[in-house]
């Protein structure tokens, strides 16, 4: 009586080598991809120069203590033509500016951020170009004089309403 023993089975063919290799396999493909997303997008948020961005983050905090002082206010809204159309007015009297410079800045992709120029269409209200406002998002506004010398913040999340923006003290 005689054990017939069975052919042995090449590696390959049995599902454990494979499964052991599995794990390795897509940790190498997982590492490429982030790879490839690490040299292939841009990089906003990183910032070379923190001593700088130190300084230039008070000198934008004394323009806001200059707009509040000011008493400065504003309302943009969308407007026919899709372009952005912003009313200010001044609690403490001050003469309003000629121009006006409106950034609409996405909150997280620079790629995405709109610099208007608006002029003047009656007292008190500036108008920009057909230059469409963006839609639906996470925005941050800033209005600022021809000098500078102030500005005026806020956030919005789309402009399907008015947006008040208001000095920071």
């Amino acid at each position: 009586m005689s054990h017939a023993v069975p052919a042995p089975v090449a590696w390959y063919r049995q599902p454990w080598p494979w499964l052991l290799m599995l794990m390795p396999a897509l940790a190498l493909v997982g590492g490429l991809v982030t790879l490839w997303l690490a040299v292939s997008t841009n990089h906003a948020m990183v910032v070379d120069d923190y001593y700088r961005e130190g300084k230039a983050i008070n000198r934008t905090l004394a323009r806001d203590a200059a707009a509040a002082r000011l008493g400065l206010s504003a309302r943009v809204v969308r407007g026919d033509d899709g372009g952005p159309v912003v009313t200010m007015s001044s609690a403490s009297g001050t003469a309003l500016p000629a121009a006006l410079t409106l950034r609409v800045i996405h909150a997280t992709r620079a790629e995405f951020d709109q610099i208007h120029s608006l002029r003047p269409v009656m007292p008190g209200r500036y108008a920009g170009s057909a230059l469409a406002l963006p839609g639906e998002g996470r925005w941050h506004l800033v209005i600022e004089g021809p000098e500078a010398t102030w500005r005026l913040t806020a956030s919005a999340a789309g402009f399907g309403q008015p947006v008040a923006v208001t000095a920071q003290p």
